[in-house]
């Protein structure tokens, strides 16, 4: 549940992000800034979703639901 309430918490910030610079008119900086913050958010949770991807994935590969025919 860790990588759960980490993604929960990035996709939070973008979210945040995006609703920070969405009703303001923004200058040439500001619109740097702006979208330099989002990408770093979207990063952040994209290397979270990735973890969590994987740490699945090892999880399942070590699963083996054992039947009478086994």
């Amino acid at each position: 549940m860790k990588e759960a309430d980490e993604a929960a918490a990035a996709l939070r910030k973008l979210q945040e992000t995006a609703a920070k610079y969405a009703d303001i008119e923004l200058g040439p900086d500001e619109l740097t800034a702006s979208i330099k913050d989002r990408i770093n958010a979207a990063e952040d949770l994209k290397a979270i979703l990735k973890k969590a991807t994987e740490a699945k994935a090892i999880k399942d590969s070590k699963y083996h639901q054992w039947r009478a025919s086994d």
